[in-house]
């Protein structure tokens, strides 16, 4: 604690204008951690660590709006990371950045709730002085701090029904935070959800702009969310629906953004034990895509589906997953880590650019004690003609989530491309407190 208030102090110096509200801001951060109250540590609050790198073992990037939030007092995340992409024979980037995000709301009775939130990322005075070195994956559009407005949202509840108004969160196939890097995507979205019973929600609404580090722009702004996804437009209707029984869950996607393309998607997951020591998965996605209006962002003709297998026993769980993509154009997008079983840390399917394209992963992941989990994946990404595009993908990672609180997550990732395709390396370290 002494040592990040003397670091904090010592940047002021060198931070004039509108840095110096960077400092003020940390300073903020530094002092509600040193006064957490046992009415902070009683909330049900947001959880606002990492997620889970792969889809393939993640089912929270479908999860849409989040229920029953209890939003009195304040909470926060402060985090640190290093991150270093070199493509071989092209370039060699790195960058070290640190984060915070505070966040304070409030609860009248089960109706109504306020909840706001700020960001604000530092690039030190250590990093290069030379842009063109500098990984920017942690900062703004020039590779400089800021500080931005995260979450603003209010929320009305009665019976059944949730409404969540304002920039805000949100997890969908296509659309979803995908904070793994300092902070994470943010959604100007205006979404009602209809809990009808304990197995089956339904849910609509309209999101209008997108913030964060793959919103295809500047991270600290709002862009159109067409504008994120390549397009021009800031405009998107969406409805979805769930549902969850037993062993079996499913949910349903649709997606209209104005003047780019219009997205339906669907998954279906199975589990069940074996015996009390062997247990298992299974799940297949279907996910469809088509240009509309102008098509600013080209022609989408994109068919993809997708199956997964995963056996766990002994805290140890083996994953495979396959996508194959048909139609005229490459899979579709998205703003955040996608759908798709076969998502890696660099690699996605949608990433290339050839129309029936095809992925397979396979992971192997071991959780020793509660909070940590190994992995190692391998990923195989291919065109219909493997001359046109032929790359793989190893990832290595450890991953400890201390009961909310502590957080420390490890990437090396490097790739094998073949033919005319670099190959690449990537590092990523990120540490995390939330309080």
């Amino acid at each position: 604690m002494t040592f990040a208030i003397l670091y904090s102090h010592t940047l002021a110096a060198h931070l004039p204008g509108k840095l110096k509200k960077l400092n003020l801001f940390f300073y903020m951060l530094l002092f509600l951690i040193s006064l957490q109250t046992t009415l902070a540590e009683s909330q049900q609050r947001e959880d606002l660590s990492p997620e889970s790198p792969y889809n393939i073992n993640n089912s929270d990037r479908e999860a849409g709006i989040k229920h029953d939030l209890k939003y009195n007092g304040c909470n926060g995340f402060i985090s640190g990371g290093y991150i270093q992409t070199s493509v071989k024979t092209i370039n060699n980037a790195q960058a070290y950045g640190f984060s915070g995000e505070l966040d304070c709301g409030i609860s009248w009775g089960s109706f109504l709730k306020i909840h706001s939130s700020a960001f604000a990322t530092i690039n030190p005075r250590f990093n290069s002085s030379n842009k063109n070195a500098i990984q920017g994956d942690f900062f703004n559009q020039n590779k400089q701090s800021y500080i931005t407005l995260g979450e603003a949202v209010m929320i009305l509840s009665y019976a059944g029904v949730e409404a969540h108004i304002g920039p805000q969160r949100f997890d969908s196939p296509h659309m979803d935070q995908d904070d793994l890097r300092l902070l994470p995507n943010i959604f100007e979205a205006y979404l009602i959800n209809y809990h009808i019973n304990q197995q089956f929600y339904l849910g609509s609404g309209f999101i209008r702009t997108a913030k964060g580090w793959e919103n295809n722009n500047n991270a600290e702004d709002f862009v159109g969310i067409g504008d994120a996804f390549g397009g021009n437009s800031s405009q998107s209707w969406i409805g979805w629906g769930t549902y969850q029984q037993d062993n079996f869950n499913a949910s349903a996607w649709y997606y209209y953004i104005k003047d780019v393309q219009q997205i339906f998607y669907i998954d279906m997951t199975y589990q069940n034990k074996l015996n009390d020591i062997f247990s298992y998965e299974l799940g297949g996605q279907f996910d469809l895509g088509h240009s509309v209006g102008i098509q600013s962002i080209g022609l989408v003709d994109a068919t993809t589906l997708g199956v997964k297998a995963t056996m766990s026993a002994y805290n140890t769980t083996l994953s495979i997953g396959y996508n194959k993509n048909f139609g005229q154009s490459a899979a579709v997008n998205s703003v955040g880590g996608g759908p798709f079983y076969t998502s890696m840390e660099q690699m996605t399917l949608d990433a290339i650019s050839a129309a029936n394209a095809q992925a397979l992963l396979l992971s192997l992941e071991y959780q020793p004690i509660e909070y940590l989990t190994l992995g190692l994946a391998i990923g195989d990404y291919q065109a219909k003609q493997k001359s046109d595009f032929h790359i793989q993908e190893l990832n290595t990672y450890l991953s400890f989530h201390y009961n909310q609180h502590f957080t420390i997550d490890i990437m090396y990732a490097p790739t094998k491309g073949f033919a005319s395709i670099p190959s690449s390396e990537q590092y990523r370290v990120i540490l995390g407190y939330q309080f």
